[in-house]
């Protein structure tokens, strides 16, 4: 790596490195300037890499039916993606799901699932984005816990209504919960 290092800004500058233990093919005034490039370059390779740390957050909540998550992660275009999923939590099969979900104040969805398929865990209801300039800014430049849930208040919230493999229907509302950061 820093052989790396040495040959990139050695090109740069116009200047041959023949290798480890080998010599440099430059004039000696050169060095102090080769140093400061090598300095540079790794200090940018650093930074560049602390700023692209990765955040997610997530919200659980659970009845004697269902285990819900909503996961929040960042996304280059969006700023990022609320992704809905649940769970079932019983070993009845379902025919069909109603939703209603408040991921925030200002963003309700719903939709229904016939025949929804349990075996792999948890099946996603849905996927939403910021819906806002000043929002998808705020997601893109890094959000931390506080702010995510200053975002999300007292949501998410999902109302289900299902029909199990008997003909019976049901409906629960579950409340998510911020989940801490191990």
């Amino acid at each position: 790596m820093v052989e790396l290092i040495f040959y990139i800004v050695g090109v740069l500058l116009n200047i041959t490195y023949l290798g480890c233990g080998k010599i440099w093919v430059m004039e000696a005034e050169l060095l102090p300037k080769m140093i400061k490039a090598c300095v540079a370059f790794v200090l940018l390779i650093f930074v560049a890499g602390c700023s692209s740390t990765e955040w997610s957050y997530r919200y659980e909540g659970k009845t004697d039916n269902w285990i819900a998550v909503a996961e929040i992660v960042p996304d280059q275009e969006t700023g990022a993606r609320f992704i809905g999923k649940i769970k079932n939590g019983t070993d009845k099969k379902v025919k069909r799901i109603e939703y209603q979900a408040e991921v925030t104040s200002t963003s309700q969805l719903s939709g229904k699932l016939e025949n929804p398929v349990f075996t792999e865990g948890f099946i996603v209801l849905f996927e939403d984005i910021p819906n806002t300039d000043q929002a998808r800014k705020d997601f893109q430049n890094g959000v931390t816990e506080e702010e995510i849930k200053r975002f999300f208040g007292e949501y998410p919230v999902y109302r289900i209504t299902w029909l199990d493999e008997l003909g019976n229907e049901q409906s629960e509302t579950i409340r998510l919960n911020f989940v801490e950061h191990n």
